[in-house]
């Protein structure tokens, strides 16, 4: 039986970058364990955030999250660390710039075994999500919220956070997100940043097979063309709601 850490206090946030994200799980009184990859990015949030690392409230991992350990080669993209990824393909769009250098890779295995099991699990590692994802898949405890960024593999992401017993789904257009703001705290979130999560997150949650029908005429349809402008990209966010939630998010759902 697979169990959720509906109590946790704690938020990994995989795919830091800038720290932004960090700021506003912190803000809203939670731990955080933020990994990036890139080393210069780590150097400057720890700079950014030294006051909650010294408190405990917060650790920084500068290591790329893979299916395996030990060390591989990750490329930084030089006009866009967006962009930067273990994927060289993912790196190297648009004829960007990119640096090869050395990292050190962890699983989510190992950061769940060093720091235990997340309530919400955000994840943007840019090439490499579908391997966290994969990563969930068998474990008995898993996180309440998980996020992952949006790509042509949408579908796939779906089902496989299907699979590990998530019954609530929103997606979280990322192209509004620096006009909202944290009602808890007044943090105003900038752009390119995560946004809101969970029970925060605008609208109704739906059951897989309506986030299904809602994505494939929103976003980009079963054969992968996508229905959207460029001008917007998306977030998906799952969540363990239980049979009573779920039902009542798909009484409410009315289809596009």
């Amino acid at each position: 039986m697979i169990r959720y850490t509906k109590d946790s206090r704690l938020i990994f946030d995989l795919g830091m970058n800038n720290g932004d994200d960090t700021a506003f799980y912190l803000s809203r009184g939670f731990n955080v364990v933020a990994l990036d990859a890139n080393p210069t990015l780590c150097e400057r949030v720890k700079r950014r955030f030294q006051e909650s690392i010294d408190e405990g409230r917060l650790k920084i991992i500068n290591a790329a999250i893979w299916k395996t350990t030990g060390q591989t080669t990750f490329y930084i993209n030089l006009d866009n660390d967006h962009w930067s990824s273990l994927d060289i393909g993912w790196a190297g769009r648009d004829a960007s710039r990119y640096q090869e250098i050395s990292i050190q890779c962890v699983t989510l295995s190992s950061l769940f075994d060093e720091f235990s099991v997340p309530h919400y699990l955000k994840i943007d590692v840019e090439g490499v999500d579908h391997t966290v994802l994969e990563q969930l898949r068998g474990k008995s405890l898993l996180p309440q919220y998980v996020s992952v960024e949006d790509c042509r593999f949408g579908f796939q992401y779906m089902e496989a956070l299907a699979c590990c017993g998530y019954d609530g789904f929103k997606l979280l257009d990322q192209s509004t997100v620096s006009q909202m703001t944290d009602t808890a705290t007044g943090h105003i979130f900038p752009p390119g940043s995560s946004g809101p999560f969970g029970c925060d997150l605008p609208g109704e949650w739906l059951s897989h097979d309506n986030m299904v029908k809602f994505y494939s005429a929103t976003v980009r349809d079963m054969q992968g063309n996508r229905l959207a402008p460029r001008t917007q990209w998306w977030d998906i966010h799952c969540a363990n709601l239980g049979k009573k939630e779920q039902s009542m998010s798909e009484a409410q759902y009315v289809s596009p």
